[in-house]
């Protein structure tokens, strides 16, 4: 069972969900576009070896949580899956050093597709300013082309791309355009850079390839701006 809660304060929206089962309950919550976490707290046993006085703690513990919620004035809402209240990552390096990788690659090359976004982001300083307040110096070092982002992916983000690590505004637009299966970042990258190519894998990571690609996501961006600004008010976001 699911129990979907929201709360909207100063223009933000935090949502609360918790979801029980036997032998625990998951509980996922975060602000829309800015964070997510999921946890899980288990009775220690197997689904199989719950018994009702196990799930009994369970169902108790999980609507003492809720009540706190309700309190502190989130509402019961009907619990629609979206990327707002479910994505939490939107890349992880690791993630394509199987399948498609070629193996007479370096490992590198999978970091550089979600690196040039990343370099993007920072350019337009649309990373979160808070979380990267400890490597300002690499920051700057990927303005002043000293560092490329693909470098900073790799050596300040350990190659995992959150949506913690983002601005607001940063990940309303990257919810959308990033996403692999929805968006149309991965169709830009491949029709800009990897044409003639065996694979996206083989794109080189320069300054004059990150230069041809932020020209078109620059343009996707003012796109997707100007198309939010056409709508009423309260519906931009």
């Amino acid at each position: 069972m699911t129990t979907y809660l929201i709360k909207k304060l100063d223009g933000k929206t935090y949502h609360f969900r918790v979801t029980v089962a036997k032998n625990g309950y998951e509980v996922v919550e975060g602000q829309f576009y800015k964070w997510i976490s999921k946890t899980f707290y288990g009775t220690g046993k197997h689904i199989n070896n719950a018994t009702l006085i196990d799930q009994q703690k369970v169902d108790f513990e999980a609507e003492k949580l809720i009540n706190e919620k309700i309190k502190d004035g989130y509402i019961k809402q009907r619990f629609i899956e979206t990327k707002e209240n479910t994505y939490d990552v939107y890349d992880k390096a690791k993630y394509h050093f199987d399948g498609e990788f070629p193996e007479e690659l370096e490992e590198f090359q999978g970091y550089i597709h979600t690196g040039m976004f990343i370099n993007w982001l920072i350019d337009n300083d649309l990373m979160d300013k808070i979380f990267f307040e400890d490597c300002i110096d690499e920051i700057n070092s990927v303005k002043q082309r000293k560092m490329t982002g693909s470098q900073f992916y790799e050596s300040q983000m350990d190659g995992a791309f959150l949506i913690e690590e983002v601005s607001e505004l940063g990940n309303r637009f990257a919810l959308e355009y990033f996403d692999f299966d929805t968006g149309q970042y991965l169709s830009d990258y491949e029709a800009t850079l990897s044409n003639g190519l065996p694979t996206m894998y083989h794109v080189a990571d320069t300054w004059d390839n990150y230069r041809k690609l932020r020209a078109v996501i620059d343009k996707r961006f003012a796109h997707w701006k100007n198309q939010k600004i056409k709508k009423p008010f309260w519906k931009i976001w």
